[in-house]
């Protein structure tokens, strides 16, 4: 490959003028996919009918030449995309360093996997990145993450799950035995492969592709229950059952978008089942992220009833639910679990501060999402070398996804008592 070829200070100078541009992206996007666009970026005409200089457009130079636009945008406008920026600038050569040089997230012992691997990963977990960082800073603005960003996301790693399946966080069989071959002790070596959904136990052959039905219905069955969640349906509990499904039916029937994703359903639905036939490791990193999608979408659905539940209100917006989807097809469900009992962590200690400091009501928490998925990928070693022993156990997924909720369900409650009790409002 060329790439392995270049120089060393050419590569790392790539890398940093790679992250200025894609946080610049990040910046250009979440202003133009808001749902109220503060129309910052230099992308939107100049006061004055004033032509802007090539400069401008530049990642971090740009906002730096824009400081005396203040007087209409606020005099701070510029600080969190030049900071954005910056912070990309350098991340990605330090993501780089961590999972391709270091391999970071190979466990200790283990065979490092060929550096076509390692770029896998790194790609796939930088698109990550870039889609978590244009939620969070749309989420934080208007309190929404919308589809636009969510749904190319998902399809996007589905793409990616079903054409480079290597691209997947690393799970290594470790030998836990010793098995017999012709009377002879053989101790068995561990194995590189991706994380599946099966894992960490072996894949299921029944889950296998052709002639194995039980994989091709469950990969079907988590498709169309994204694209049904994606569909403009409400329901109104206080009409009653019937009326409800009939409103809901009504409103589906008459949506034009309700089309459009029925046709995108059609054609995901070819491509399983194109995936299904050939099998192989591509369908297991198909499948998998099908159930990570799937699996991770509802249990932030159920989040959002108990939320809802507790707060006598809209507690988490449909958005985290489809972010949470997002993130389950890059990861897988396994992560998408874990992701989801660090982020309250994080959500607590801000949620606090920013309700005595600015009396909001309001914490978007896509952003603490984003932040407990990032937490999972650079510590993914020490973590799944934990969790791995705790999966095996299937009860205690039962546990942990009760303890998310109970943590959820805490927060809630202490932002209701300081919004009620301290606050007053």
């Amino acid at each position: 490959m060329i790439w392995f070829a270049l120089p060393t200070w050419i590569s790392w100078t790539f890398l940093v003028l790679l992250g200025a541009f894609l946080g610049a992206a990040a910046n250009w996007l979440s202003d133009v996919l808001a749902w109220q666009p503060r129309q910052i970026s230099p992308w939107y005409p100049a006061d004055h009918g004033r032509r802007r200089s090539w400069a401008e457009y530049l990642p971090i130079i740009g906002w730096l030449l824009r400081i005396s636009d203040g007087g209409r945008h606020g005099r701070f406008f510029w600080l969190r995309p030049l900071t954005v920026e910056l912070i990309c600038a350098i991340a990605v050569p330090l993501l780089y360093w961590w999972e391709v040089i270091e391999a970071g997230l190979i466990p200790f012992g283990a065979p490092r996997p060929p550096q076509g691997v390692l770029h896998a990963i790194f790609v796939r977990h930088l698109m990550l990145i870039f889609f978590m960082l244009v939620a969070s800073l749309i989420d934080w603005d208007e309190k929404l993450i919308p589809d636009s960003v969510t749904v190319p996301g998902t399809l996007l790693a589905l793409i990616l799950a079903a054409s480079l399946p290597s691209s997947q966080l690393p799970h290594i069989s470790m030998p836990r035995s010793i098995f017999e071959v012709d009377h002879v002790p053989e101790v068995r070596k561990p194995e590189y492969g991706f994380l599946t959904f099966s894992a960490p136990y072996d894949w299921p052959k029944s889950f296998g592709g052709q002639p194995h039905g039980h994989g091709l219905s469950l990969g079907l069955a988590c498709w169309w229950l994204w694209c049904f969640a994606l569909m403009p349906r409400r329901w109104y509990r206080r009409k009653g059952f019937w009326k409800s499904l009939k409103m809901m039916c009504a409103r589906l029937y008459r949506s034009r978008v309700t089309g459009g994703l029925a046709v995108m359903g059609l054609i995901g639905s070819a491509g399983i089942l194109f995936s299904w036939i050939a099998g192989g490791v591509h369908w297991q990193g198909l499948l998998s992220a099908l159930v990570g999608m799937a699996a991770s979408a509802v249990l932030a659905w159920v989040v959002r009833i108990v939320g809802s539940m507790v707060l006598d209100r809209e507690a988490l917006g449909f958005g985290d639910v489809t972010l949470m989807a997002m993130l389950g097809a890059y990861l897988g469900w396994q992560p998408g679990i874990i992701l989801f009992f660090l982020a309250p962590f994080a959500g607590l200690i801000v949620a606090v501060v920013i309700l005595v400091l600015h009396q909001e009501t309001e914490i978007p928490y896509g952003p603490f999402l984003c932040l407990g998925a990032l937490a999972t990928i650079l510590f993914w070693r020490p973590i799944w070398e934990f969790a791995s022993r705790v999966f095996e156990l299937g009860f205690i997924l039962l546990l942990l996804a009760a303890a998310c909720l109970v943590l959820l369900a805490l927060l809630l409650l202490v932002i209701r008592f300081i919004r009620e009790k301290v606050l007053g409002i």
